[in-house]
C-alpha cells in the first residue's frame, strides 16, 4: 500500500506550475520508481503525467518513506523553457543527445 501526503503546495503562476513537497509512505512494498511516483502524483492531483517533474526524492533511513519535491506544469512548453536539460532527460521529456 502506498500513501501520498502533501506537506506543502504552492502555486507559481509566473512559471506556470504548482510546486509540491510530499511524503510518500510505502508499507510492505519496494521503493517506487520515479515513473511510479509520477503516476501516483498525477492520480492524486488530477494532472497529466507528462507535465510532472520529480526533482528530488530522499528515502528516510530505516523507514519506508520518501520525502520529495515535484513540479506540475500547466503545459509542456513551460516545462521545456524553465527546466534544465538534465531534469528534462531524467523525467523523460527530452532525449539524451548522442555524442
Amino acid at each position: 500500500m502506498v500513501e501520498l501526503v502533501i506537506t506543502e503546495k504552492r502555486d507559481n503562476p509566473i512559471l506556470k506550475r504548482k510546486e509540491l513537497k510530499y511524503t510518500l509512505k510505502f508499507e510492505n512494498a519496494r521503493t517506487p520508481s520515479r515513473e511510479e511516483i509520477k503516476e501516483i502524483i498525477a492520480k492524486h492531483e488530477g494532472a497529466q503525467k507528462e507535465l510532472i517533474i520529480v526533482e528530488s526524492n530522499k528515502q528516510l533511513t530505516g523507514k519506508h518513506e520518501i520525502v520529495g519535491y515535484t513540479k506540475i506544469y500547466q503545459d509542456k512548453a513551460s516545462a521545456m523553457l524553465y527546466e534544465p536539460d538534465y531534469e528534462l532527460i531524467r523525467n523523460g521529456l527530452k532525449q539524451k543527445e548522442a555524442k
